[in-house]
């Protein structure tokens, strides 16, 4: 194979294509050595894609305004990501993720095809004669809201620029909003995906908290997709592009959920950077206002558990926290699968460090729900009434020292009784699992007994309660020792109800270290599942069923 050219910057189109051959262009998306982050499993064990129900990329022959990136280290090992091509004066210009520093010595393929040399490819290999990155851009933290890069490319031999020879471009619009319904094409590596072609997916994107960012889910974004175009009005060969696919971790934590830049002013700064071939100079990165977030995942590896009511006086479900340092906070849901408020109830303290399992309900048959709390020694005790101004009255269930110290979990539902949320489902230190419905301030209700005392039920790790099954007779979700998720149907006094597995074991459910559900978006159901990851991440799988659904990230993972 020929040799690489002795100075990159300033190789000639004849170099390129005698350089890439096929056997080179397949390597370089086969096993690169890049900074494109590998979006496969992140936690050890199984890809979320393999769990999680949502939207799938599909495979398709790519369009001409869409390509892969190829470039060359100084070491000769090959990479590449995803650019497309941008409207521009001069339509000259790609675009791509800041961490896939185009620059010269790399390339552009549009609508890449697998097996073809440079000079056989639809549209041949475009030479990049400079690059444009913003030198703020982190992979972590709010700068990572950089992570977006312009390309100037050469001619090809008949003197035509990109857009003309590929018919089109692609528009840089502003984004006005984080919630859009996209459409992403993305090629992912060869080292991941064996099809090596171009994949794509239209999802309905959602604010990434606390960064300029958006996330979507769709299955199949594995490394290589960096740099891939969000684009509106997607019309089957341009759109309008409002966000890059990149930003926080390099653009995702796998390939089930990917991140997105956004269209704003500092990209169009650089924009204008490219389009005048000059410069980029900058001073520090100052965040937009943003929509209320719940914090970094470094604090929310701290948040010890969590329950669900509706505490503020709207239809939507609010989320109470129990953090490790005994701090209590109550998080106001926005009815979007979101929260837009935080309250402190409680300030750190050593009280409510022994807080061992709690749950919302509706026990007292007030205003709002409750809070029902077992604490270290025995007791339980409810606070009837909870709103953002306090935790309201509190009644003592059962004394320190009392049988109640074995109550593992702890989770309230209406489970084959008619009216309020006032039955509690308990799993007991040896396995035993019990109902005890029209829980009250009087007590706990009648017994009922849903499992005899038994090792397997000692692995039911995590308990969870809500209406998942949409007929007003609430069910229970359980993470097993072993990462399984098994859900149980119309729990009542007369069983444990029919079981549907969510997930078979595995490594990654491990990780699920407090749990809740409740209605936090407008379905009118309390089937919104959320989970805190060992690694801080948070998330919400929104009207969730037999099968998880759909994904948002309330909380990114900790860096």
């Amino acid at each position: 194979m020929a040799p690489l050219p002795a100075n990159p910057a300033k190789w000639t189109r004849a170099q390129v294509e005698q350089f890439w051959t096929p056997a080179r262009m397949a390597a370089a998306t086969d096993a690169m050595a890049v900074a494109d982050t590998p979006k496969s499993a992140v936690r050890e064990g199984m890809l979320r894609s393999q769990i999680a129900a949502g939207p799938a990329g599909e495979h398709f022959g790519g369009v001409a305004t869409i390509g892969v990136l190829f470039g060359i280290n100084t070491d000769l090992s090959l990479h590449a990501c995803t650019a497309s091509a941008v409207d521009s004066p001069a339509g000259n210009l790609i675009v791509t993720a800041g961490h896939c520093n185009p620059r010269a010595g790399s390339a552009f393929v549009p609508q890449y095809t697998k097996g073809k040399a440079p000079a056989a490819q639809p549209y041949g290999m475009w030479p990049i004669e400079r690059g444009f990155v913003d030198a703020r851009r982190t992979s972590e933290g709010p700068n990572s809201d950089l992570d977006f890069a312009f390309a100037r490319v050469q001619p090809n031999a008949r003197g035509q620029q990109l857009k003309t020879a590929v018919g089109g471009a692609n528009v840089l619009k502003r984004a006005t909003s984080y919630t859009q319904k996209v459409t992403i094409i993305g090629y992912p590596k060869k080292q991941y995906d064996a099809n090596d072609t171009a994949i794509r997916c239209s999802p309905i994107t959602s604010q990434l908290p606390g960064y300029d960012q958006m996330q979507m889910t769709c299955d199949g974004y594995f490394g290589g997709v960096s740099g891939s175009a969000w684009m509106t009005d997607f019309n089957g060969r341009t759109g309008n592009i409002i966000g890059i696919l990149g930003g926080l971790g390099e653009g995702g934590p796998n390939d089930h959920l990917s991140y997105a830049v956004m269209a704003h002013d500092e990209m169009f700064k650089l924009y204008d950077d490219a389009v005048a071939n000059r410069d980029p100079v900058r001073s520090a990165y100052r965040q937009p206002s943003l929509p209320f977030s719940l914090g970094s995942g470094d604090t929310w590896t701290h948040a010890k558990l969590l329950a669900s009511g509706e505490y503020t006086g709207d239809p939507y479900s609010d989320l109470i926290v129990v953090w490790t340092d005994g701090e209590v906070t109550l998080y106001t849901g926005n009815g979007a699968n979101g929260f837009s408020r935080e309250t402190r109830l409680r300030a750190a303290n050593a009280e409510w460090k022994d807080a061992v399992t709690m749950t919302g309900g509706d026990f007292s048959a007030g205003a709002r729900s409750d809070l029902l709390v077992r604490w270290a020694g025995g007791e339980v005790t409810l606070y009837s009434d909870v709103t953002p101004a306090g935790m309201g009255a509190q009644t003592q269930l059962a004394a320190m020292g009392s049988v109640w110290k074995y109550a593992d979990q702890i989770i309230g539902g209406r489970f084959g009784t008619a009216g309020l949320t006032t039955d509690l489902v308990v799993r007991w230190s040896d396995g035993e699992t019990t109902l005890y419905t029209d829980t009250s301030t009087a007590g706990f209700g009648t017994e009922h007994q849903l499992r005899a005392p038994s090792d397997a039920w000692r692995n039911a790790t995590l308990l969870t309660a809500g209406d998942f099954t949409g007929n007003d007779n609430w069910d229970v979700t359980i993470r097993w020792s072993d990462g399984r998720l098994d859900l149980y149907r119309d729990i009542s006094p007369a069983g444990i109800g029919t079981q549907k597995q969510i997930a078979p074991a595995n490594e990654l459910w491990t990780h699920d270290l407090a749990m809740t559900a409740g209605s936090y978006n407008t379905n009118g159901h309390p089937d919104d599942l959320i989970v805190r990851w060992s690694d801080g991440e948070t998330t919400l799988y929104a009207d969730t069923g037999d099968n998880l659904g759909t994904e948002y990230q309330l909380v990114a993972p900790k860096a």
